[in-house]
Formats: structure tokens, C-alpha cells, sequence
């Protein structure tokens, strides 16, 4: 009567190819995982750049504006600290203006920043 079944080697060889791959399936879903996050992130970030954007077109209150305006506030549960920052260029009608968001609890990794150019407005 012969022996049948996987013999030591064999199954110490399968163990080896089913953790290798468990371990790439897990290394890939935690690459998924902080794609979508940082995916989040920068999805919000151009909302609050928009939104800060449009906010100091339409609330022009003086010319030139102030060359740096800053702020925090909370979206999807999370603190986020926006920085206008205006430039002159060379018509003295026209500033440049450029938004830069970030976490407040890291305002030195900027996650997404916008820019446009404002004019003068005629009263």
C-alpha cells in the first residue's frame, strides 16, 4: 500500500509560496489604503483653495491688498490652514494671488495650492 499526501517538504514549500503571497496582497492593500487617504486629502484641499480663492476675489476691501492673509478652519473633521499670498506684477492694476492649503497640525507640507490674478476694481 502506497502513501498518499504532501510530504514535509512539500508542505513547508506551499507555506512558503502562500505567505509570500499574503504578504504582497497585504503590502498592496496598505498602498490602496494610503492612496485613497492622500487622495481625500488633496480632494479637500482644492475645495478650501477654491472656496479661499473666490472668497478674496469677490471680498476685495482694499488696493493693493495686503500682501499675506492666513486662516484655519475645520472640514471632514480635520484642521486646515490656508495662506493667501498676493504679488505685484508688472501692471500696477493686477496682483497675483496664490492659495496654499495644508494640516494645521503640519503647515509646512503644503498639500495643494491655486493661483490667479486679481485686478483692480473700478468703484
Amino acid at each position: 500500500m502506497k502513501n498518499r499526501g504532501f510530504t514535509l517538504i512539500e508542505l513547508l514549500i506551499a507555506m512558503a509560496v502562500f505567505a509570500t503571497a499574503g504578504l504582497a496582497i497585504m503590502q498592496a492593500s496598505t498602498a490602496h489604503l494610503r492612496a485613497l487617504t492622500q487622495l481625500e486629502e488633496l480632494t479637500l484641499a482644492s475645495y478650501i483653495a477654491d472656496n479661499e480663492l473666490q472668497k478674496a476675489i469677490l471680498h476685495q476691501e482694499s488696493w493693493p491688498p495686503a500682501e499675506r492673509k492666513q486662516g484655519q478652519l475645520e472640514m471632514a473633521n480635520r484642521q486646515w490652514q490656508w495662506q493667501l499670498l498676493y504679488s505685484k506684477v508688472e501692471d500696477d492694476d493686477l496682483r497675483q494671488v496664490q492659495v496654499r492649503v495644508s494640516l494645521a497640525d503640519k503647515p509646512e507640507d503644503i498639500l495643494y495650492q491655486l493661483q490667479t490674478y486679481v485686478g483692480k476694481r473700478d468703484e
